[in-house]
């Protein structure tokens, strides 16, 4: 059943990423991407703190943070950065996905928990 959800979340995220870069131009999707899929994360692990996580896991951690972020398009983009040295641009982006990241991960082990208990 895991296996299932795991799709399910695989195909929400994907279509998700798909749509951002049909709407977005790149970088700026793939940030958006990986940003929110940081916060899916954080979901994920706040709801497994509190809940017996076996779906919740697998859907929100496993699948949609999995084909929602695209750290090989981030990989890729940072690459050529490099290669155009645009190290300026390459510093920004690189502190604003990782710091953002970061912190909407944290931000949503806390908004997990305000969703479970009602808050």
């Amino acid at each position: 059943m895991n296996l299932i959800w795991v799709l399910l979340g695989g195909f929400v995220g994907g279509s998700l990423r798909y749509g951002f870069t049909r709407l977005v131009p790149a970088p700026y999707c793939t940030f958006v991407a990986n940003i929110l899929g940081s916060l899916a994360l954080g979901l994920a692990y706040g709801f497994a703190q509190l809940t017996d996580a076996s779906l919740i896991h697998p859907f929100l951690a496993l699948g949609l943070a999995g084909g929602l972020s695209t750290w090989s398009t981030l990989a890729k983009e940072l690459g050529e950065m490099i290669k155009r040295k645009r190290w300026w641009r390459l510093s920004k982006y690189l502190f604003w996905t990782i710091g953002l990241g970061i912190v909407l991960a944290w931000r949503g082990t806390i908004w997990a928990a305000r969703i479970y208990h009602g808050v």
